[in-house]
């Protein structure tokens, strides 16, 4: 008796699973698309973009809550297709009321995100990849190495996941767990539907992509003109350095990138935000702060500034006394260059720059 339970257990599993991978989630489907679903089976087209306003509105994660969808329509719906099978495992809260977010994939694979509250400001830190490859000597992600991109619909359900957790948010930032530029594909399409009037309608300018150099991809933004916030992970302008810190370095140099920075920027146009991990005595030093200073003819950036945070395959680095730091910032503010601090928002969960990572992906 007990073995033949155990048998049907096993077989609903294999069937749901079996019924799961046939379908697609449907936000990897435009209102066109669905509005031809609709009319092939004899519903009204309108109702495609009633459906979309669930869950791009209010934040639907099931067929069931569309109440003005017609009951054999949400049964339909539910046959081919899924709003999104990600779903949160835990979530961590510092005393800053940061909030990081341990999410589990369909295919039992895990991403971190972070969910920033600063007085009356809420920030979304998504990851674009599971892992990452790019192996920063500073960054537990990179340490991980990499799994898999995300695709679009992991993105968007990144997002939905976090909304459910918070009722706001004023911004997104790409800074979470992957290289963001080295998955332009899903990337993009996900802010698509981020930015557009019909998805979460997040402005443009709210958003932001942070790059360890991925040329390739910045030379992509140029040619969509996709007017989003550009940040760029330099942490160096000394290229033995930055090959030691950061491998992209070996395939992009400094001169490449800033090549395709002052491209980005039209010619100082353009905004770009420096992130500088502050590394004791790798980077830290007086003439570190100058060469940013030197670099300011370019084109026009400021600078994140973020005092190393611990991680543990990494222990050798290490962040300089408070004294050095004011030292870096204080000579990039007196000539001009606008600084920020990164409040240590997220530490003591592991949430801040560098150190999300995933023990089992």
């Amino acid at each position: 008796m007990l073995s033949a339970i155990i048998i049907l257990i096993i077989l609903k599993k294999v069937i749901n699973y079996y019924n799961m991978a046939k379908k697609i989630s449907i936000m990897n489907v435009s209102e066109d698309e669905l509005s031809k679903f609709c009319i092939e089976n004899n519903f009204p087209k309108f109702h495609a973009s009633q459906i979309l306003n669930w869950i791009y509105k209010k934040y639907a994660v099931s067929f069931d809550d569309m109440s003005n969808i017609p009951k054999n329509l949400r049964n339909l719906l539910d046959e081919y297709y899924f709003i999104h099978n990600s779903k949160i495992e835990t979530i961590s809260e510092d005393e800053y009321g940061t909030q990081k977010l341990l999410i589990s994939l369909y295919d039992k694979k895990k991403i971190e995100s972070v969910i920033l509250n600063k007085k009356d400001r809420v920030t979304f830190c998504l990851s674009s990849q599971v892992g990452c490859g790019y192996g920063c000597a500073f960054c537990a992600t990179g340490n991980m190495g990499l799994s898999r991109n995300l695709t679009a619909d992991e993105i968007l359900a990144e997002f939905l996941l976090m909304r459910a957790v918070t009722k706001k948010v004023n911004s997104i930032v790409f800074m979470g767990m992957g290289e963001p530029l080295a998955n332009t594909k899903n990337l993009f399409k996900a802010i698509d539907t981020i930015n557009s009037f019909k998805g979460f309608n997040l402005g443009i300018r709210h958003i932001t992509i942070s790059t360890s150099g991925e040329v390739a991809g910045i030379k992509q933004l140029i040619e969509r003109d996709l007017d989003c916030r550009l940040a760029v992970s330099l942490h160096s302008l000394k290229n033995d350095v930055r090959d030691k810190i950061m491998p992209i370095n070996k395939r992009y140099p400094i001169e490449n990138l800033m090549a395709i920075l002052k491209r980005y920027s039209r010619n100082g146009k353009r905004m770009i935000t420096f992130e500088w991990v502050l590394i004791k005595d790798i980077n830290d030093s007086v003439n570190d702060a100058y060469r940013l200073v030197n670099l300011k003819k370019e084109f026009p950036f400021k600078v994140n500034v973020i005092p190393m945070n611990p991680v543990e395959h990494a222990p050798e680095l290490q962040r300089p006394n408070k004294d050095i730091i004011l030292r870096f910032k204080s000579i990039l503010k007196d000539n001009g260059i606008e600084v920020v601090e990164r409040f240590k928002q997220g530490q003591e969960i592991l949430a801040g720059c560098g150190q999300l990572a995933v023990k089992n992906m």
